[in-house]
């Protein structure tokens, strides 16, 4: 291959009307695409417009998570299939963290306890020290009876992964101060197994409710020291009550709906 001194090779000239048309052509492709992303995204708030249902969350339990319960029995979270049910970490060892949340967890039993069809389910955060054994005398305080209401363990680092990777949890449980950290969010489970968001409809600034809705974590630890701060932002009820409102209509309309036809495949034996 012949070879050329390098101070002898010219540099490309570039066309500038062809330079132009590519850059136009970029910029239609760009506003195309953006104008196709805004008509998708006004068909789906129209749709969901009147559409009331508790949306989907951001996970589904496609995995089936084994677990000890108050009774020493071994069972899965997937046992409860084509059930509804709320899922609550908890740390027994430190009730003052979870005191409302008990008195909404009791209000649910007193509510569905005598359904079939839904559960409560308590996980602790640290079932090293929260065995079976004591699990039981929790249970007995109260008055969580089984198969409506479970007190669950694992193995800690499951128990961890499973809270923050399949149920989406803000923090990975963890210990500060002798104190454990996690989050103390209620998560719904419908028929099919989503994770379900409580929510409620985004308003502007003059009031009028939008096409689009607001998912509430069910934090009603953060909700009572909201009302303890005075913070009720102009709610008629306090923060706890109105979140308990809404808690029920989200369990209520899953109730309400029927689990999917399965495919064949994934029939149960």
């Amino acid at each position: 291959m012949k070879r050329y001194p390098a101070q002898d090779l010219e540099p490309a000239v570039r066309d500038p009307k062809k330079l132009r048309l590519t850059g136009i052509i970029l910029v239609v492709l760009m506003l195309v695409s953006g104008f196709g992303i805004l008509i998708a995204y006004n068909r789906s708030a129209k749709r969901q417009a009147g559409d009331d249902r508790p949306a989907l969350g951001s996970g589904r339990l496609d995995k089936n998570f084994r677990v000890w319960r108050q009774d020493e029995s071994e069972a899965a979270l997937l046992d409860m299939e084509g059930d509804v049910f709320v899922i609550s970490p908890v740390s027994f060892e430190q009730p003052e963290g979870w005191k409302t949340t008990r008195k909404v967890l009791q209000d649910l039993k007193a509510r569905y306890g005598s359904r079939d069809d839904f559960h409560l389910v308590m996980m602790t955060v640290d079932p090293e020290n929260e065995p079976p054994t004591k699990l039981a005398g929790y249970a007995e305080e109260l008055g969580a009876e089984l198969p409506f209401w479970w007190l669950v363990g694992a193995s800690e680092e499951s128990t961890h992964k499973f809270l923050k990777n399949r149920l989406k949890a803000q923090i990975m449980p963890h210990k500060k101060d002798g104190e454990w950290q996690y989050d103390r969010s209620l998560v719904i489970v419908d028929r099919d197994r989503h994770l379900r968001q409580a929510t409620v409809r985004a308003k502007n600034s003059k009031g009028k409710e939008l096409n689009f809705r607001n998912p509430v974590p069910l934090d009603f630890e953060q909700a009572a020291a909201w009302d303890g701060e005075g913070r009720t932002e102009g709610l008629e009820k306090s923060n706890v009550e109105s979140m308990q409102d809404l808690l029920y209509k989200t369990i209520d309309d899953l109730l309400a709906q029927p689990a999917a036809e399965k495919p064949d495949a994934e029939q149960k034996p």
